[in-house]
């Protein structure tokens, strides 16, 4: 079977992979009993800034649009197709932004906006609106912690920090993204794929 597209685009990579896998990422919330108080449906992630070492980093998701933009339309139908298959969609305005279905299920059984297989979360904290916790990642090894603040059931910024080594250096990641709730209809974009087994 033929390597995932995703995984033959040219880029930075896992650092830049790391970042883009962690856009949709508000935490598993698998220790908190409490059902976040955020609607079900269609939500948009935009990335509002990410650092490295304190310099600007590259917005992935703008560079996988910018690689899907010059691929043959086949490869492009295939790649959008192995995203979908991942439970997301770049959005269709051409922003960079992520888009993603969040069902009733999802919240109820605390797998709201789940991580890929490779990071792992475990919940630190839930105080009013503010949710935290810790992620450990596997590829490249790093690990960090994350805030988000649900400033509405239709809205919420969440803030990460991760550290990692790349080439033997140390690397100091930030990021900052933004969710905001489109709607009720999902449309085309389907649910992530409940994640099993080890990363």
């Amino acid at each position: 079977m033929p390597r995932s597209i995703l995984a033959r685009l040219p880029s930075r990579a896992p650092l830049q992979t790391l970042a883009l896998g962690l856009a949709m990422t508000m935490g598993t919330g698998a220790a908190l009993a409490e059902v976040p108080p955020i609607k079900p449906g269609l939500w948009e992630v935009h990335s509002e800034g990410q650092t490295l070492n304190g310099k600007p980093m590259p917005d992935m998701s703008a560079r996988v649009r910018e690689q899907m933009q010059r691929m043959p339309p086949q490869m492009r139908e295939q790649m959008a197709a192995q995203m979908k298959a991942r439970g997301v969609q770049l959005s269709p305005d051409g922003s960079g932004a992520v888009r993603m279905c969040l069902t009733k299920e999802m919240l109820d059984q605390q797998r709201w906006q789940q991580t890929e297989r490779r990071c792992q979360n475990a919940s630190l904290s839930h105080s009013g609106n503010v949710w935290r916790w810790q992620v450990k990642c596997t590829q490249p090894p790093s690990e960090g912690e994350g805030e988000t603040t649900i400033e509405s059931p239709e809205s919420y910024v969440t803030h990460m920090h991760m550290k990692m080594q790349h080439d033997g250096h140390p690397q100091d990641m930030t990021m900052t993204h933004r969710g905001k709730w489109l709607g009720a209809n999902c449309g085309d974009v389907q649910p992530m794929p409940l994640q099993s087994g080890k990363p």
